[in-house]
């Protein structure tokens, strides 16, 4: 499959960026990719890696590209939503690697021109460790990537997107960022929280004999808040529906232990445990690319 794009400029080269341009090398894509950020030194290491062709220290980078990714943290997507509308040359395909898309989407839709197509994107991938050393060429391999169009977009703007992911690897769902937010709350966002507060728990308690399934739980917990924190902050109500409805599904199960019913409980997870190793090379909800 050929790349349906020529330059890529990816700003921000951290995890995902990083992830994204060692990918499309390993895919041997003929295509030349643009380090794009303040960082000068991190945009030099980028590049002796072999993570990007060239560097651009600034904005002036995005007028070459006719595919550009922003992959910085969300606070500083949506800043930058706001500002580089002058810069992005007319007929770009305008993306993200947020992992919540309202806030994103509503800013990039009323900030640039019309001849900018901008279509959300999600790879649901990632690690527990940040920065572009920690970057992998096969981090999307059968990884979902959610795209979340405008209503009224380009299909061909849209396919060119999902071809790009799927060159890295992924497999591409399409949905709404209102669908998307409430989605990725309970399947993505909710256990990063859960494993924070287990490690937490878990740690206040002596003597410190922990076996590999606590460890296995509090993999997640490793994360850097500065990650998460736009997320927190951008999907909050659908997070916090999420925390209400487990809470109640926890206290339902403490009746259970109370009555000597867990029984039908476990073998329920069984099964779900089951079904969600096949949906990690099948999929996720939602209605996947055409």
């Amino acid at each position: 499959m050929n790349l349906p794009f020529s330059r890529v400029g990816i700003v921000g080269v951290g995890l995902i960026g990083g992830s994204i341009g060692l990918a499309l090398k390993k895919a041997s894509c003929p295509v030349e990719i643009i380090g794009i950020g303040r960082n000068e030194e991190r945009l030099r290491r980028a590049r002796e890696i072999g993570i990007v062709d060239r560097v651009a220290g600034g904005f002036e980078g995005l007028q070459d590209c006719d595919l550009v990714i922003l992959a910085t943290p969300i606070g500083q997507i949506v800043e930058m939503l706001e500002i580089i509308a002058d810069w992005i040359p007319p007929g770009t395909v305008l993306t993200d690697v947020g992992s919540t898309k309202r806030t994103i989407c509503e800013t990039a839709w009323r900030s640039l021109p019309a001849s900018v197509e901008f279509i959300g994107g999600h790879p649901v991938a990632g690690r527990e460790v940040a920065g572009m050393e920690n970057s992998l060429a096969g981090l999307f391999e059968g990884a979902p990537y959610v795209f979340c169009p405008r209503p009224g977009s380009a299909p061909q703007n849209l396919r060119r997107l999902e071809s790009f992911a799927e060159i890295l690897g992924a497999r591409t769902f399409v949905m709404t960022p209102e669908e998307h937010d409430r989605l990725v709350a309970r399947v993505s966002h909710l256990p990063q929280l859960l494993s924070t507060a287990l490690a937490n728990f878990a740690c206040t308690h002596e003597p410190d004999i922990f076996g590999s399934g606590l460890r296995d739980m509090v993999r997640l917990a490793g994360s850097p808040y500065s990650i998460w924190e736009g997320i927190f902050r951008t999907n909050r109500d659908n997070i916090v529906l999420a925390f209400d409805e487990f809470i109640r599904h926890l206290e339902q199960m403490r009746r259970m232990l109370e009555d000597g019913r867990l029984g039908e409980e476990f073998e329920r997870a069984g099964q779900n445990q089951r079904k969600l190793r096949v949906s990690s090379t099948t999929g996720i909800p939602g209605r996947q690319g055409q």
